[in-house]
C-alpha cells in the first residue's frame, strides 16, 4: 500500500508539473507574441522618424511615437521564462527605444528654445539642430536595423510581413 501511495504522489507531482510547465511555455508564447508586435511597431516608426527628418515636414518630430508599454508590462514574466538569447535581444531593442526617445524629446527641446529666443538663428543654432537631427537619424537607423535583426531571430512569420521581410525559407521550397 505504501508503495502504491508514493506511485501516485509521484504520478500527482508529475502531473502537475507537466501542467505548469505547459502554462509558462503557453505565457511565453503569448508574451513573445506581444512584445514582438511592439518590436515591428518601434522598427516601422524609427524608419519613419528616418523620412520625416530628411523631409523637414514635422520639425517637432509629433507624428513619430515609440511605446514602450507592452514591454514594460511583461518584461519581468518574459524575462523569467524566456531564452537567454531572447532576453538580451530585447532588452537591447527596447534600451535603444528608450535611448531614441530621450534623444527625440531633447531633440524637440533644443528645437523649441532656439526658436523661442528672440534673436535669429544663425549659423551655429542651424549647424547644431542639424547634428542633433542627424544623430537622432543615426540613432533611428541602428533601431531599425536592431529591429530587424530580433523579428529575424525570433519573429513568425506574420512579423516579417508587416516589416516587409520576405520568408526565404518558404520562397526557395516553392
Amino acid at each position: 500500500g505504501v508503495i502504491l501511495a508514493l506511485w501516485a504522489e509521484r504520478h500527482r507531482e508529475a502531473r502537475q508539473s507537466a501542467k505548469e510547465q505547459a502554462a509558462l511555455d503557453q505565457d511565453l508564447v503569448h508574451s513573445r507574441r506581444l512584445v514582438l508586435s511592439s518590436v515591428v511597431k518601434n522598427t516601422s516608426e524609427s524608419k519613419r522618424l528616418g523620412n520625416v527628418l530628411e523631409s523637414d515636414e514635422d520639425p517637432y518630430l509629433f507624428q513619430v511615437s515609440f511605446e514602450l508599454a507592452v514591454w514594460e508590462a511583461t518584461q519581468i514574466q518574459f524575462m523569467r521564462v524566456a531564452s537567454l538569447d531572447e532576453r538580451v535581444l530585447l532588452s537591447r531593442f527596447f534600451d535603444q527605444v528608450s535611448r531614441l526617445m530621450r534623444l527625440m524629446e531633447f531633440h524637440r527641446q533644443l528645437r523649441v528654445q532656439l526658436e523661442l529666443r528672440q534673436s535669429a538663428l544663425d549659423a551655429g543654432d542651424r549647424a547644431l539642430l542639424n547634428q542633433s537631427a542627424k544623430r537622432l537619424h543615426v540613432v533611428a537607423d541602428d533601431l531599425r536595423i536592431d529591429g530587424l535583426v530580433v523579428v529575424t531571430d525570433l519573429g513568425e512569420p506574420m512579423h516579417k510581413r508587416l516589416l516587409g521581410m520576405h520568408d526565404l525559407s518558404a520562397a526557395s521550397a516553392a
